[in-house]
């Protein structure tokens, strides 16, 4: 793990990482219910979180030689600003991007916002996988305009079948930077 990463995960960990009071659960974007959820914007939103996602996110990506960061709003957003961030830093700029969940039904009528253009390589990013949909949203639609998806990466992966979702879907490159278990949770690998 390098010291970015180490970094990173101290800070999502108090920010970020919340346990349901006994008898009390959270509920997930899939209906699921959960002793604990991870709210990966309490860190995205910080000077030290959004510093350091962006550091991690290049350092994750740069070796795929892709043209573009990207994922669904409205969690994708900050990630995506840090990324794009780190990469000018970094002498090596990229489009950011963000894809909605239905078209715009005025103005431009768009899907998807940023300067992406067919032919593109992606990386598609989202905070927490769980089971996937959210992330798969994004990806899909920057496949059908066109692009090509060189890697889906989270933050922090919940091992709830995100990876067999999106290899069901064609997508074969998957990472994360940290999976639920270095939260302390003892769950089976999804693998």
């Amino acid at each position: 793990m390098s010291d970015a990463e180490q970094r990173l995960l101290e800070i999502l960990r108090e920010r970020s990482f919340k346990r349901a009071a006994p008898g009390e659960s959270f509920t997930l974007v899939s209906g699921e219910k959960s002793e604990y959820f991870i709210d990966g914007k309490m860190t995205a939103v910080s000077p030290a979180g959004a510093e350091l996602i962006g550091e991690v996110l290049y350092d994750r990506t740069r070796r795929l030689n892709v043209d573009a960061i990207g994922g669904l709003q409205v969690g994708a957003v900050p990630l995506v600003t840090s990324a794009v961030i780190a990469y000018a830093r970094h002498g090596k700029p990229v489009e950011g991007f963000w894809v909605r969940e239905a078209t715009k039904d005025h103005g431009t009528r768009k899907q998807i916002e940023g300067g992406l253009k067919p032919g593109m390589r992606v990386a598609v990013v989202d905070d927490v996988f769980t089971k996937g949909g959210s992330t798969l949203k994004a990806a899909l639609a920057a496949r059908e305009f066109g692009c090509e998806v060189a890697v889906v990466l989270a933050l922090v992966d919940r091992l709830r079948g995100a990876r067999a979702l999106f290899r069901e879907n064609g997508i074969e490159s998957f990472d994360r930077v940290f999976t639920i278990r270095q939260f302390g949770i003892d769950v089976p690998d999804d693998a």
